[in-house]
Formats: structure tokens, sequence, C-alpha cells
């Protein structure tokens, strides 16, 4: 199976002719342009509107993708109305999708949205989270404590973990960006490692730090990580070329 990772693309939509064909898009969080982050109407209109149909042209199978912590829209809509008692049924992944793909006949679309669940595709495994920490005032928002227990969910054995939050693991967490103010930063997460190296995880691919490490990696033998964000610490566009990953 071939796959293509991106993340971050804070609104940028690559040409669909320059993604490459594939059989499935990974998109590790923070799709939203930074415009519309604080504004869940215009956030969903872009995602109906721009998102899904770019989605549908791309010359693959399937589109994975998770929330970051740029996407409020996702998070806020991750809860139904408040009932009459004072509470709001938490929504799975599969219904806050539901409730934004537009028309009748959803499942004409490529689009798979994960929020601590896993899919499978042609045999292979998924399993994508959100969470980051460190960050009040932003969605997806967890201490690591909390993230321990997130974390618990993640399947013992995956083919892909998809997360935005990088795991402290060979720099994909660190600003490598030298011109940036907090060049040499760490931004990872001790929780997120722990729960990997705890388990058997072909490929791990995140973003949320713009400039940790886009080297495919691997850290323990057959097992492979990469920080996939196409922006840097600037947010202007540096992965220009995307590359498949034979899987």
């Amino acid at each position: 199976m071939k796959i293509v990772c991106i993340s971050d693309l804070h609104g940028f939509l690559y040409k669909p002719e320059d993604v490459p064909e594939c059989d499935v898009v990974c998109i590790c969080g923070d799709i939203v342009p930074l415009d519309y982050q604080g504004d869940d109407v215009a956030s969903i209109a872009w995602f109906c509107l721009e998102f899904v149909p770019w989605t549908d042209k791309l010359r693959c199978k399937k589109v994975i993708f998770i929330a970051g912590n740029h996407d409020f829209f996702l998070e806020h809509i991750m809860y139904g109305p408040v009932r009459i008692d004072g509470t709001r049924k938490q929504r799975s992944a599969s219904e806050v999708l539901r409730k934004l793909l537009p028309g009748v006949n959803k499942g004409k679309h490529k689009l798979i949205y994960l929020r601590d669940n896993s899919v499978e595709i042609e045999g292979k495994t998924f399993y994508g989270t959100p969470w980051i920490s460190d960050l009040p005032n932003w969605a997806f928002n967890k201490t690591e404590t909390e993230l321990q227990n997130l974390f618990k969910n993640i399947p013992k054995k995956l083919d892909v973990l998809l997360t935005h939050m990088p795991p402290d693991i060979d720099s994909v967490g660190t600003v490598l960006q030298k011109n940036a103010y907090n060049y040499g930063a760490n931004y990872s997460s001790e929780a997120l490692k722990e729960a990997i190296l705890s388990r058997n995880i072909h490929y791990v691919f995140c973003g949320h730090v713009h400039s940790g490490n886009h080297v495919l990696t691997e850290y323990n033998e057959g097992h492979f990580i990469q920080n996939v964000s196409v922006k840097d610490e600037d947010y202007r566009v540096v992965t220009n070329s995307l590359e498949t990953i034979e899987i």
C-alpha cells in the first residue's frame, strides 16, 4: 500500500495533481485556515466548500484526517446539543463527519475522520488521535496525565499511527528552524513516547511542531517516525514535493 502523509495545512491545499497518486492520503491535523480558526461558521463553510471537494479530487482511494489544536470547530461539534438535564452527548468521529459532509450520499466522499479510533483499509490498520498538551487555550488540549489515560486506547499493534502532537522521539517535536525565535525548543509528549515504545507500531506520523525532524527515521528495527508538517514556523509552505511511502 502506498500512502502520502501531510500535516499543518492551515488552509493550504495543494493542487490535486501535485499530490502523488497513492492508496491513502493521511493528514495529521491543523487543516483550517488561520483566519477562520476562531469562527466555527467560517471553518465549517471552508470544510464543506473547499476541503471536502479538494479531497474528492485527490488521486487516492481514501483520505484519513485527524484534528489539531487549531481546529476548534472539530472540538466544538464533538458534543451534541445540551439536553434538558444539562448533559451533552459526545459524538463519535464518524458521527461528527456525517454531520459535516454535504449532500445526501455521504458515502461518495473519500474522507475518514479519526479521533481515538481506528480504521482498516486493505488489511492495514490506521489509528488517529488529535490531543496536545501545555496549550490550555487551544483545541484538544489535555494534561500529560490525561494523555496517559487517553493513549491507553491505542491498539497494541498498528500499521500507522497518526497524531498531532509529536512524541519525544528523534526530534520530531523539536524546533529545528534556525531562524525561529524558539529554535531548539522541545514541544513533544513524553506520554505519547511511552505509549508508542510500549507498542508495535510500524509507522508514526505527526505534525504540530512545524520544523520537527522531517526525515523518515527508524527509531526501532522496522518502526519508523516522521514529522510531516508542510509549513515552517512562519507558516510558509516549505514542503513543495510530496513523496509516497510504501507500508
